[in-house]
């Protein structure tokens, strides 16, 4: 058996215009495409945004002695996920709605995430938030819901007026509690119960009862 070895070195008159397929990635963005058993060497062209993969049939065209892989024609594995690739930053612009769809998994991974507009809606059915940290500022916040829980190992809240109605029952158990009003504290209820295993007392100028 006789092994044939095949030139990848550039051609003198590259084509104007033919189709190969893609054999070797070389550094800086070299891609080194086989057509009439010769290898080229061709940039990628600005507009083919698909990065081409090994064994893909590609379309590229040459002027002065310089190759462009400009299309991606076929994929030589159709499973293998697309990849839009751009040497610099990418801008996507348009007149009317823009609408990002699928029936799978949609990722966002970036450095820095920047959300800008005047009206937003989020509808998630199931949502689970990790982070080290979160901060917002509002002008107004209301939450309307069946059900809340949260577990925190401390807890600051600050505010000039805070009303809470319970239609129900609330209970609260602490290990040690101290309530003080600079100036009017009121308790009240149809039926008042004070307990204590060790000692109750009160301390005031003035104590009425009855």
């Amino acid at each position: 058996m006789v092994n044939r070895q095949r030139s990848y070195s550039l051609a003198v008159t590259p084509p104007t215009q033919a189709v190969g397929r893609v054999v070797n990635l070389l550094p800086a963005g070299v891609y080194i495409v086989e057509h009439e058993q010769r290898g080229w060497q061709c940039r990628l062209a600005a507009s083919c945004l698909l990065a081409p993969q090994i064994g893909d049939e590609v379309m590229i065209a040459g002027h002065e002695h310089h190759l462009w892989l400009l299309a991606v024609l076929t994929r030589a594995d159709p499973q293998l996920p697309f990849s839009l690739s751009v040497a610099g930053a990418l801008d996507i612009a348009a007149q009317g709605d823009l609408t990002f769809a699928c029936p799978g998994r949609l990722a966002l991974q970036s450095q820095t995430l920047n959300i800008g507009a005047e009206q937003g809606e989020c509808h998630i059915d199931d949502l689970h938030y990790h982070g080290k940290s979160l901060s917002a500022g509002v002008a107004s916040c209301s939450i309307v819901g069946k059900s809340m829980e949260t577990v925190w190992h401390t807890v600051v809240a600050i505010s000039h007026r805070l009303l809470r109605k319970v239609t129900q029952t609330e209970h609260v158990r602490v290990g040690q509690w101290d309530c003080e009003a600079r100036d009017y504290a009121r308790i009240h209820g149809k039926q008042l119960i004070v307990t204590s295993e060790a000692i109750t007392k009160l301390d005031s100028e003035q104590i009425h009862v009855g």
